[in-house]
């Protein structure tokens, strides 16, 4: 009695690219280059052989890096400026008053 034996044949297993390291500088520049060039991110991702979520990331690292500081030390005393409508007695003495929607409002008064 013979038996037969199925030989599946082995399918050909994609090339892995080799990994290409970048500098600072280099991610730098390709999101500068990225900026300017009216693609989409997985278009130009895919055009300069890069990984969408490495171009993200750097991305998301860059523009920390390049974020303006907005902190305001307000230790000091702030110059006191004329108002555009007249300060009613009530509220002369805050110094500061924001708006800041939904009907907030934050208020800092003078020491």
């Amino acid at each position: 009695m013979m038996t037969s034996t199925t030989v599946t044949p082995s399918l050909p297993q994609p090339k892995r690219k080799a990994r290409v390291f970048r500098s600072r500088t280099q991610w730098k520049s390709l999101v500068e280059k990225f900026n300017g060039s009216g693609l989409t991110k997985s278009a130009f991702c895919k055009h300069h052989g890069v990984t969408t979520s490495c171009f993200y990331r750097w991305q998301k690292i860059l523009a920390e890096e390049s974020a303006p500081d907005n902190f305001i030390d307000i230790t000091e005393p702030v110059a006191r400026t004329p108002a555009t409508q007249p300060v009613t007695e009530a509220h002369s003495h805050w110094q500061v008053e924001l708006e800041l929607g939904a009907g907030v409002i934050l208020r800092v008064r003078t020491p």
